[in-house]
């Protein structure tokens, strides 16, 4: 059983009876309730990398430079997804390790140097000084595969084989590096506290209190849902003359004593039933109480022989409403105000707008981190390849997240537009519904933008926008358009070709001009033929 399991089982043991705890330890299973929790505050955390407006930027001397570091990061590196995938399961399982930015001991025959990074787990470091405002080491030592030891420092890389007592041994490599700085830094820089910097903080961190008492309620709660299956009964003590001459065993209300008084346990580590009573008791996950038979001159007998007792409806109620409070708290303290509740409940504008700008600060938060290191890494990947050629990196992963989806969206759509919303809160609330929803398809996210400038009167129905011409409020031609416009999108790409390869050399409000001229066009030919 592993640390953290122990210390838990250990805490619990302190707090409840140890028949309770018993039953505890055989209702706590893996994989624990805590991992579905923490899975969604840390997927609600990679919204990050789903920004709206992310900006890599590059400087190099020439374009030579430019066009082989695009290939490099993309081919090589495996950037940008090396960091949502790879980078993502260090920063939720190995928060502490550390980024190094290391170099082939042997040649290759590209023209350029071929650097890469990796992350280090930190049990893997045997000492290291870094710098407590930035993260970058002055040097590092630490293990290699093979029983070798690598030593990194500003001006070179070495690795040394380790000799029989786990010391320096022989050098096998030195290799310089011009760089002025070491090629290491801690991957994540947010401290747990000042006194110790070296030591990060995950998300996670301020709610492992709560973590571990909302696994503990869960566990409770499932104990006392098996009562509600097998609830307690109550009965009169049966008399059981059951005694084991060999040894001085003997029945104690349906268990063996033995004959210093002490309860006998099976192999499982349970009380041993009576042979002879025993199994006439309850068994199974229900409690059986015995109660003394009455003295029938001096306490009349009114009770049932065997009583049933349920568990109080109320308490079930409230175990479930407190577990789910539990996991809404964690996951609103990790990821800000969680949107499933502004879903379910009535909650206002200024609500809704406080629940997204606390999400938004805690994105912010941890996309600063992801985006200092995948800089770090950048620049000094690309001082090794390129040296003097390169100039400046820029890393911005987006200040805008989706933090809704379309559903949730579409509802508040519908809000506005019933509440009498200007066209433009309209249009920006439909373009971020579009964007929502086609994020992962970018082809198609552009093709129902360039829809959304053509479709006349976008924001009203068909049967809105006919009330409109029956008062003469709009022109026929509009109306045609609205009324057929799947069929004039399908005409034109038939005649020309599709929305987004059409007008790609023309500025893009020329291009909208010319398509609904063509539109217009069509209109014209459906009302000459009516």
């Amino acid at each position: 059983m592993c640390l953290p399991t122990t210390d838990f089982l250990a805490w619990v043991q302190n707090l409840i009876p140890a028949d309770k705890f018993k039953i505890f330890k055989t209702l706590f299973r893996y994989p624990v309730r805590t991992n579905e929790v923490t899975g969604i505050c840390f997927d609600k955390l990679s919204r990050i990398f789903d920004g709206r407006n992310p900006a890599f930027n590059y400087q190099f001397q020439n374009t030579e430079q430019r066009d082989d570091w695009e290939y490099y990061r993309q081919d090589v590196l495996k950037e940008p997804e090396i960091w949502s995938t790879k980078g993502w399961e260090y920063f939720k399982t190995e928060i502490n390790s550390v980024l190094i930015v290391d170099m082939p001991t042997e040649p290759n025959a590209d023209r350029y140097p071929t650097p890469y990074f990796y992350w280090l787990t930190i049990e893997s470091v045997i000492t290291f000084e870094a710098n407590r405002t930035t993260g970058v080491m002055d040097w590092i030592i630490f293990r290699q595969p093979g029983k070798r030891i690598a030593v990194i420092d500003d001006e070179r890389y070495r690795v040394f084989a380790e000799d029989g007592g786990g010391n320096i041994g022989e050098l096998l490599v030195d290799n310089p590096h011009d760089l002025g700085y070491c090629p290491a830094r801690f991957f994540w820089n947010e401290p747990l506290n000042l006194k110790e910097p070296d030591v990060k903080q995950s998300p996670l961190t301020k709610e492992l209190e709560a973590l571990d008492w909302f696994l503990f309620f869960h566990i409770s709660k499932r104990h006392l849902d098996l009562y509600g299956a097998y609830p307690i009964y109550s009965g009169y003590e049966q008399s059981c003359d059951f005694s084991n001459a060999e040894n001085g065993d003997y029945c104690d209300g349906g268990f063996i004593k033995d004959k210093q008084g002490y309860y006998r346990l099976d192999q499982a580590g349970l009380l041993m039933r009576c042979p002879k009573c025993g199994e006439k008791r309850i068994t199974g996950a229900g409690s059986f109480v015995e109660i003394p038979i009455p003295d029938g001159d001096k306490q009349p007998d009114l009770r049932n022989p065997v009583q049933i007792l349920t568990i109080d409806r109320s308490s079930l109620e409230y175990n479930v409403e407190e577990e789910t409070r539990l996991r809404e708290n964690i996951i609103t303290a990790v990821v800000g105000q969680n949107e499933e509740i502004t879903q379910r409940e009535a909650f206002n504008e200024q609500q809704v707008a406080a629940a997204f700008e606390s999400q938004s600060t805690v994105l912010n938060r941890v996309k600063k981190g992801f985006e200092a290191a995948q800089q770090f890494v950048d620049e000094t990947v690309c001082r090794l390849r390129y040296g003097n050629m390169f100039v400046s990196a820029k890393v911005n992963y987006g200040t805008e997240f989706y933090l809704y989806d379309a559903t949730e969206l579409r509802n508040r759509y519908k809000a506005a537009k019933d509440s009498g919303a200007s066209e433009a809160e309209l249009d920006a609330l439909q373009n971020q519904i579009i964007e929502t929803e086609y994020r992962n398809n970018q082809t198609q996210l552009q093709r129902m933008l360039i829809l959304a400038e053509l479709e006349p009167y976008r924001h009203l129905t068909r049967n809105e926008v006919l009330d409109l011409y029956g008062r003469n409020l709009i022109p026929e031609n509009e109306l045609r358009i609205k009324l057929n416009f799947a069929n004039f999108v399908r005409r034109f790409e038939r005649e020309n070709t599709n929305l987004l390869e059409f007008g790609t050399q023309i500025p893009f409000a020329d291009k909208i001009r010319v398509i609904t001229s063509k539109f217009n066009e069509y209109a014209s030919e459906n009302s000459n033929r009516g």
